[in-house]
């Protein structure tokens, strides 16, 4: 098709309109759930007021026994009386399978114990080791042992001249319990003395009630007895209880043999028990005072560690790149009521497929005090995350306390974590509108990627974009602009606007784009592409503004038409050029010369100035569709 110019000098604009369409995708990236545990706690504490010692109680549960699993019933009322007064009672829970059978070797019936409690019905109590103490049954307000308890519990009223102390804690695979007592008052200790000493799980859960529900507290899980040796339901060689005699001067039992699978879940679901109990057996029963005093490892004086403060730090922030150094930081305090000068060490590490990897060499613990600045210390690790797993979405970092000596462990721990700044996804782009687009026309490419972590958003990052004629690789973004527009947010959809400006000497036909991830690190992830996604037009042929060359009047003159008429696809030898005007002479494609002839007028002469002639210009294409 010809294409009239009405002057060499003419200048032509073009301008387009394009609409704009939205397409979409189903590119979903899913995120690690977290599960979330809730601890069951004592909503109503019972009314009982301090006896005025401490007091030691023996309770029978089993796991079909619905007033003792009941809210406010028999396990809940002896633990809301633990709350309200931790340091004035002690009791032990029998647990049994069945209420019709209790004195079973789950509930603690295995030699050396006596067993001199009913053989059936739960939930049912003892107080003092004494039969006499009883209280059986239960109601649901969380008082029924309130009146026993604030009464004396039965105890002897030489109570307290005696002193004890109960402390746990691990070594490899086995518990160091320790258990110390004396004698504080006037005169003589009584005689014939026995120490009943028991492992408890404080939250039983190795047991649950046939309801499902919350299964008590202090659980017995073995006996602790004579000879550095234990005795549980299934394992343990003990066979007889400790026999001691009190003085002024504080004496010990320790035990070092007792494995940690003995308690489930550990150490930090372990309790130790104490007791001063006259008689020729452990339990006596029967109705005279004997026992004298009672202990666990929960009541004070405490020597007692903890981590009030633990972070874990980079450059980032709360999240790290591959290669980052992390700095681990610990603040380790006495919160206990004695000094510490036990030594040991703090631990730093970090999990990977729920093992510990410690880090360095640990840092020592100097001596800390109750009170002052040596209350507290600082210790600090730095971590390579270079060999963590490029798959990870996070990692968790820890320390630990290894000490000695003290009553509370469960608080020699802490954790925190730091989310992996993965690199990004992409998604294939997508052309919005048109595909059908001409040289000066912009057009718009959704850029789309996911974060693929917890860190980035698509707030946080943008994209590279490049186009390319179609299957050449020949990747340019230098007629892409724009960017700071996101478009579909919240969706599968959601990305980032771009513009593209097709330039004068790109050839026409199908064009691929490409686009990658960047986020706010730099990270990018890999090319998505998608191939002949837009149609860049033929683009007619052009006249530019240039100054011709003056020509002589009257005389046939070549015209040199480089750089004043152009093509983007068709080189200029091979345009047609022809011409009504009666000044035109020819075309030479092979010179690219227009030649021209202003002839001499008898009635005008020469024509002078600057002078037109209309020319038609074909490259074979067509443009009816452009008007």
């Amino acid at each position: 098709m010809q294409i009239a110019a009405r002057s060499m000098a003419l200048t032509i604009v073009f301008i387009f309109l394009g609409s704009l369409m939205a397409g979409f995708t189903t590119d979903y990236n899913s995120i690690e759930p977290k599960n979330l545990e809730e601890e069951t706690v004592v909503q109503y504490p019972s009314q009982a007021t301090s006896p005025g010692h401490v007091v030691f109680g023996q309770y029978i549960s089993s796991d079909n026994c619905g007033h003792c699993s009941k809210q406010g019933g028999g396990s809940d009322a002896h633990h809301s009386i633990k709350q309200n007064h931790p340091d004035e009672y002690v009791y032990v829970t029998y647990m049994s399978r069945s209420f019709g059978d209790t004195d079973t070797a789950a509930a603690g019936n295995v030699a050396p114990y006596n067993w001199a409690w009913t053989a059936s019905g739960a939930p049912d109590a003892y107080f003092g080791d004494r039969t006499d103490q009883r209280q059986s049954g239960a109601n649901a307000a969380y008082t029924t042992y309130d009146q026993i308890f604030s009464s004396g519990g039965g105890m002897h009223s030489s109570v307290n001249d005696y002193g004890m102390t109960a402390s746990i804690s691990q070594s490899g695979t086995n518990y160091n319990i320790d258990i110390t007592y004396k004698y504080t008052g006037a005169g003589n200790a009584a005689g014939n003395m026995k120490l009943y000493a028991a492992l408890v799980d404080k939250d039983c859960t190795g047991y649950s009630y046939s309801s499902g529900i919350p299964h008590g507290y202090n659980c017995w899980m073995a006996w602790l007895t004579n000879g550095n040796t234990y005795k549980s339901q299934n394992s343990g060689s003990g066979s007889s209880f400790v026999s001691v005699s009190p003085t002024a001067t504080s004496q010990s039992v320790s035990w070092t043999s007792v494995p940690t699978a003995v308690v489930p879940g550990g150490l930090s679901k372990a309790i130790v028990v104490g007791v001063l109990m006259a008689g020729n057996t452990v339990s006596v029963g029967g109705s005279s005072p004997h026992v004298y005093h009672a202990i666990d490892s929960t009541m004070g004086p405490k020597m007692d560690l903890s981590i009030p403060s633990f972070t874990a730090s980079t450059p980032a922030g709360a999240s790290y790149v591959r290669g980052d150094v992390v700095t681990l930081d610990a603040t380790v305090a006495n919160t206990g009521d004695l000094d510490y000068n036990s030594g040991g060490s703090v631990d730093f590490y970090y999990v990977i497929n729920g093992n510990k990897n410690y880090i360095g060499q640990g840092t020592q613990i100097n001596t800390l005090t109750t009170s002052g600045a040596a209350q507290t210390m600082a210790a600090q690790a730095s971590f390579d995350t270079s060999v963590l797993p490029s798959n990870g979405w996070k990692t968790v970092f820890g320390v630990e306390l290894s000490t000695s000596g003290e009553s509370v462990t469960s608080n020699n721990q802490a954790t925190t974590e730091l989310d992996h700044d993965r690199p990004p996804t992409s998604k294939t782009p997508q052309v919005i509108g048109t595909s059908e687009v001409s040289r000066g026309q912009y057009f718009t490419v959704l850029a789309k990627g996911d974060a693929d972590d917890n860190v980035d958003t698509i707030d946080t990052m943008s994209f590279d974009v490049e186009v390319s004629k179609s299957g050449m690789g020949q990747w340019t973004g230098a007629v892409v602009t724009g960017g700071d527009n996101i478009l579909y947010l919240g969706s599968a959809n959601e990305g980032r606007e771009y513009s593209v400006l097709p330039t004068m000497d790109m050839p026409a036909g199908l064009y691929d784009v490409r686009s990658r991830t960047v986020d706010a690190r730099g990270q990018t992830s890999g090319w998505s592409m998608a191939t002949e996604v837009f149609d860049l037009m033929n683009a007619p042929p052009s006249i530019v503004p240039n100054q011709v060359s003056p020509v002589q009047c009257d005389i046939s003159t070549k015209v040199d038409m480089t750089g004043i008429i152009s093509d983007p696809e068709t080189p200029l030898s091979g345009l047609s050029i022809t011409s009504s005007d009666a000044a035109f002479v020819g075309w030479h494609p092979t010179t690219t010369e227009v030649e021209v002839l202003f002839a001499w007028s008898p009635t005008q002469g020469c024509p002078l100035g600057q002078q037109g002639i209309e020319i038609f210009m074909d490259d074979g294409g067509d443009y009816t569709t452009q008007g």
